[in-house]
C-alpha cells in the first residue's frame, strides 16, 4: 500500500514537472471521452423525446389507419372492400372487449371558410368523443366535445392551438366560424401537442392546425358518408402498452376477413413503434459512438508516444532506481500508473465537457437534457483501459532496461 502511495506521488510530480506536455497528452483523451459522453447523453435525450411523443399520441392505444394500396385501382378495390368503416370499429370493439373505448376519425378538406387562412391549409377532423382519451388530446381552454355533442350532431368545434392563436389570439372560445356553408361555435381550444406526437397515428394531419368537430356533424353538415373509406382512423384504448401488440395481431386477422383479403388498412401498435424507434436510435448512437471512439484511439496513441519519449528521457533515473533496489515490477507499475493517471484525468475533464456540450446541444435541438450517469461510468472505464493499454509498451520498455546500461546512459 505504501509503495502504491509513493508511486502515485512520484507520478504526480512527473505530471507537474512538464505541464505543457501533460496538457497536450490530455487533449486526445479529453476530446475522445467528451465525444462519447456527449453522444450517449444526446442519444438518451432523443430516446426520451420519442417516448414522450408516443405517450402524447396515446401510448396504450391501438391505431388502425386507412391505407388503400397504391398499385390497385379504386374501382377494383370497392368490389371486395368498403374501406375502413364504423362497422369495423364495432367489430374490433366486440373482438377486443366491449368495454374498451373505441374512437373514430375522419378528415375533410373544406372548400371555403370565413377564417383568414387559405382553405388549402385547413383540415376539419370529425371525431367521436373517445378520441380525446385515445389520442391524449388535452383541452387548454373551454371544453372538449362530449358524447352528447356526438349524439346530437351538434355544430360545435374545438380548434387546434396553432390555428386558434393565428385566427383569434387568446380569445377563441365562444366565437363562430363558417366552414363551407355550415356554422360552428368554438367551445374549446386544444393544448399544444408534444413534439413527435403529430402524424404518428394517422398520416400527415396535425391537430394543432385543424378544426375538430363531432363525427356525425361532419357527415350531416359538411361531407356525406363516402362510398369507400368512410373513416381515416380507428383508435382503441388498451389497458397497458404490452396489450397493444397481441391486439394488433387480432385486428390484422379480423380486418383482413372483413375487407375480403384487401390490405387497405395499417394497424399501428405503440409497442411495436417504440421498439422500432429504439432500434433505430440505438444503431445511430452506436455509429456515433464508434466515430467518437476514433478520437480515443488517437488519444491513446498520443499517450503512448509521450510515455515512450518520457522513458527515453528518464533512462538515468530508471538506472538509479534499479541500482538502489527497485524491481522490474516497480518500474513497470510506476510508468503504467503515470499513463493511467493522465488518461483518468483527461477522462474526467472530457466527461465534464461532454455533459456540458450535451446540455447545450439539447437546448439547441429542443430535446430533453439528460444526465447520463452510465456515460460517466463508461468514460472512467475507457480512460483506465486507454491508460493501461497505451502505457503498457512504454512501461515494459522501461522495466526491461538493463540497470548498468541505464546508468551508463547518463
Amino acid at each position: 500500500m505504501r509503495a502504491g502511495f509513493i508511486a502515485l506521488s512520484e507520478g504526480l510530480v512527473q505530471l507537474r514537472s512538464s505541464p505543457l506536455r501533460t496538457l497536450l497528452t490530455l487533449l486526445g483523451v479529453v476530446f475522445g471521452v467528451g465525444s462519447v459522453v456527449s453522444m450517449v447523453s444526446i442519444g438518451e435525450g432523443a430516446q426520451r423525446q420519442i417516448l414522450a411523443g408516443i405517450e402524447a399520441m396515446g401510448a396504450t392505444s391501438l391505431h388502425i389507419r386507412s391505407a388503400p394500396p397504391k398499385d390497385q385501382g379504386l374501382s377494383d378495390l370497392v368490389n371486395v372492400s368498403v374501406g375502413l368503416s364504423r362497422a369495423d370499429a364495432r367489430a374490433l370493439s366486440a373482438a377486443l372487449g366491449g368495454d374498451r373505448a373505441v374512437a373514430t376519425r375522419a378528415i375533410y378538406a373544406p372548400k371555403v371558410s370565413n377564417l383568414p387562412v387559405p382553405a388549402t391549409e385547413l383540415k376539419v377532423i370529425g371525431v367521436t368523443a373517445q378520441v380525446f382519451d385515445a389520442s391524449k388530446l388535452q383541452v387548454a381552454k373551454g371544453r372538449r366535445l362530449s358524447v352528447w355533442d356526438e349524439q346530437q350532431a351538434s355544430a360545435f368545434a374545438v380548434l387546434g392551438s396553432a390555428l386558434a392563436q393565428r385566427v383569434f389570439g387568446d380569445d377563441a372560445v365562444g366565437k363562430w366560424i363558417r366552414v363551407d356553408y355550415a356554422w360552428f361555435e368554438v367551445v374549446g381550444v386544444l393544448a399544444p401537442r408534444a413534439a413527435g406526437a403529430e402524424g404518428e397515428a394517422g398520416g400527415e394531419v396535425s391537430y394543432d392546425k385543424s378544426i375538430v368537430v363531432p363525427y356525425p356533424a361532419l357527415r350531416e353538415l359538411l361531407e356525406p358518408p363516402r362510398i369507400y373509406g368512410d373513416l381515416d382512423l380507428i383508435s382503441i384504448r388498451m389497458d397497458t402498452i404490452e396489450e397493444t401488440l397481441p391486439a394488433k395481431h387480432v385486428a390484422d386477422r379480423l380486418l383482413a376477413n372483413l375487407h375480403g383479403g384487401a390490405k387497405d388498412f395499417e394497424v399501428i401498435s405503440p409497442e411495436e413503434l417504440l421498439e422500432r424507434r429504439k432500434e433505430t436510435q440505438n444503431i445511430m448512437t452506436a455509429v456515433l459512438t464508434a466515430i467518437a471512439a476514433i478520437s480515443l484511439l488517437v488519444g491513446g496513441i498520443g499517450v503512448m508516444n509521450i510515455m515512450l519519449a518520457n522513458v527515453s528521457e528518464r533512462v538515468a533515473e530508471i538506472g538509479v532506481r534499479r541500482a538502489i533496489g527497485a524491481t522490474r515490477r516497480d518500474v513497470l507499475f510506476q510508468f503504467l500508473l503515470e499513463s493511467t493517471m493522465i488518461c483518468v484525468l483527461g477522462g474526467a475533464v472530457g466527461a465534464v465537457l461532454g455533459l456540458s456540450a450535451a446540455f447545450v446541444a439539447a437546448q439547441i435541438m429542443g430535446i430533453p437534457a439528460v444526465f447520463a450517469w452510465q456515460a460517466l461510468a463508461v468514460a472512467v472505464l475507457i480512460s483506465v483501459a486507454v491508460g493501461v493499454t497505451s502505457g503498457l509498451v512504454p512501461a515494459k520498455r522501461a522495466a526491461d532496461l538493463n540497470p548498468i546500461e541505464a546508468l551508463r546512459g547518463e
